[in-house]
């Protein structure tokens, strides 16, 4: 697997994530961000953004995305928009 398959395929793991914690808190449930992954830290490393130097349109871009993945998107377009997101913080570099 080529790197920027892997990175796409943890972005696509971490929507699944988020839309089920989007479809709680949608009904009233919250985790009080204890379940809260860091894949994006991990996203962050593969791409090459220095660690602690990650600027701040990349981290909102990605958590702006992962706030507003819709509790029906279906499963089948996961990688569609982890591939759109994944472009865009390319971008941003």
């Amino acid at each position: 697997m080529e790197k920027r398959e892997f990175i796409i395929n943890l972005i696509e793991q971490d929507i699944k994530h988020n839309q089920l914690l989007n479809g709680l808190y949608e009904i009233g449930l919250t985790d009080n961000e204890r379940y809260t992954l860091g894949i994006v830290w991990l996203v962050a490393d593969m791409v090459e953004q220095e660690e602690g130097e990650v600027p701040d349109s990349w981290l909102e871009l990605y958590h702006s995305v992962m706030l507003n993945i819709d509790k029906h998107l279906d499963p089948n377009k996961f990688n569609f928009v982890a591939e759109k997101l994944y472009d865009k913080l390319i971008k941003l570099q």
